[in-house]
């Protein structure tokens, strides 16, 4: 096992959150990325109410998010998951900015709208694939 591994297994022993992430960097290393995962009904738990398999990858979403929960927060938190990870941003097409998160294997796009005054407050979705 090379030394980003081994780190990847431990922080994934020491934080159930980054046990998540180093599942699903697994399974962007299938063949077929995330097949065994998705056989196996699992849906990672990065946000309250899970993620769900959505085209490539996994889509999460979570609104009425709490003020401590933010697109770069989460970002960074993903990042302190994967050793070597580097954090973009990027303007969208019709305005705004996503957040891509990016290593071992792995490709987390964040983005966060709404407001705290809204009906569903502010709304964060991650999208999760292999970066290949």
């Amino acid at each position: 096992m090379h030394f980003a591994a081994a780190l990847l297994a431990l922080t994934a022993l020491a934080d159930p959150f980054c046990g998540d992430v180093a599942k699903l960097v697994q399974g962007a290393a299938e063949p077929i990325p995330f097949q065994t995962l998705r056989d196996a009904d699992y849906k990672p738990q990065l946000l309250r109410y899970g993620c769900f398999p959505g085209g490539v990858g996994y889509y999460c979403q979570q609104s009425m998010l709490p003020p401590e929960i933010t697109r770069d927060g989460m970002a960074k938190q993903i990042a302190a998951c994967l050793p070597g990870a580097k954090i973009a941003v990027e303007k969208l097409k019709f305005g705004g900015e996503e957040v891509i998160v990016t290593g071992s294997g792995m490709r987390f796009s964040l983005e966060e709208s709404g407001a705290p005054t809204a009906h569903v407050g502010r709304i964060l979705r991650i999208e999760i694939a292999a970066d290949r």
